[in-house]
Parts: C-alpha cells; structure tokens; sequence
C-alpha cells in the first residue's frame, strides 16, 4: 500500500550549496535523499515546501514523499537520523494523505532574518547573524514593514535573472521585528516569496533605518514605472526558515 510521509526536518545551511540538487555541490537534497534510499530501498521523489539558498538555515522544513515500505509513518524520524550527516535533523514523521503536496498544501511560512548590532559581534555568530553596527531608527523601521504588508509587485525586491517571466506579485501577511539584546529579529510572514525577496527586502529596510533612503522612496519600489531595483542583498547566514503552516 503505498503511503505518503510528511516528514519535518532542520538544518544549518552553513555548508550547503542551498536546499536544491547541484551536481558536485552539496546538497540538503541529495542528503536527504541518499539517507532515504538506505531505509527503503527505493528511488524515492521527494516534494520540498520551499528551496533554500546556500548558506540560508532552517528551523523548520517540511518534505513529502510517497513510499511501499511498510515502515510505520512516525518512525522515519528515528530511521532517518541513522544515516542524516549532524547539519540535518530529521524531527518528526507522519502520514498524510496521498494529495498532500509540501509545497501546495502550504498555508504560509515565516522567515526570520537576525541581525547583530554589536560592534565586535563574535566569531561564532559569523554564520549565523548578520552583522550591522550602523545607527538604526527602529521607528523608520517599523514604518518600512508596515509599508511592505499587502499585496504588492515585488519584481524590485528580488533577483534579476534574464529572460524569467513569472508573477511578481506576493501577499505579505505580517512583516515585524523583535529585539533580543543587541540582536534584531526581523519576521515575514506569506504564502510564497521570489527569489532572494527577504534578504533583498531587509537590505532595504536598513537603508531606510540609516537614513539613507526616505519612506517615500522606500515606497517607489511598487511603483511599477520605477525601474531602480531595491539593495542590497543581505547575507544568507542571518536568515532562517523559521515555520510552515498547513
């Protein structure tokens, strides 16, 4: 009988070439995979909630996959971290039903992106946190977020990549920030984001918190006769897949 698995792992992105198979780059995928076919035994298609850049962590991520094993859903978790190298924690397993799609059946995600504000930030963080000892207005701060909730053209606030003709129109749900000691916590919330759209969106929110972009200018980028695309792309380390809802 065949059995679709929804199975929830973590992992520290540091160095993985991102979520998606590369050939001769490490993978979250191939890892995945190959610990996969050692408890089945088959060639198993997994289905990803979402693909991670290289360098980009995850608190929570969610892959589905379908299989003949008679292996109880909840004990792949166990099955999995036999053969899952120590950056990739399988943390729970369990049946869906056999039209669940890990990224469809998706309600939203919430990234967080951590910023570091001291001045000496520790070695230990580089791969982790951003680091900005920039002066920041969190109240000009406050003001960008609430400026990006909605629905929006975020063709400004992701990658240029030539020739990609896709809808550039997301929906973002909530969009806040926490401080924790001298780290600042910035939270999105949606169902789907373009590519590099959160690391791209922060960068923008710094420069309007340092003062060097206005709100009025922060705002522009909806602007569909606007042509200046937002900056800069943050680092991958102080971002995390944080929680995926179904």
């Amino acid at each position: 009988m065949i059995k679709n698995i929804l199975l929830e792992t973590s992992y520290d992105g540091t160095n993985f070439a991102g979520f998606q198979y590369q050939k001769d780059e490490r993978s979250i995928e191939e890892e995945l995979l190959t610990a996969l076919h050692k408890i089945t035994n088959e060639d198993n298609r997994i289905i990803s909630c979402g693909r991670t850049d290289a360098g980009v962590h995850a608190r929570s991520h969610f892959i589905n996959f379908l299989t003949g094993t008679d292996i109880n859903p909840k004990a792949f978790k166990f099955h999995m971290n036999k053969y899952l190298p120590d950056d990739i924690l399988a943390l729970s397993s369990r049946e869906v039903s056999l039209d669940f799609h890990a990224r469809f059946s998706a309600k939203d995600k919430l990234y967080r992106y951590i910023i570091s504000r001291d001045k000496d930030m520790l070695p230990i963080y580089r791969n982790y946190k951003e680091n900005i000892t920039y002066k920041l207005d969190l109240d000009k701060l406050d003001q960008g977020l609430k400026a990006l909730e909605g629905d929006h053209d975020f063709r400004l606030f992701m990658s240029f990549e030539k020739n990609l003709q896709i809808n550039t129109q997301r929906r973002i749900d909530e969009a806040y920030f926490e401080e924790d000691g001298s780290d600042l916590n910035i939270y999105f919330r949606a169902n789907s984001f373009l590519h590099n759209q959160v690391r791209i969106m922060v960068g923008s929110l710094v420069e309007l918190a340092r003062g060097r972009l206005s709100l009025d200018e922060f705002k522009r980028y909806f602007d569909k006769s606007y042509d200046k695309r937002a900056n800069p792309v943050l680092s991958a380390h102080g971002l995390y897949l944080w929680e995926v809802n179904f």
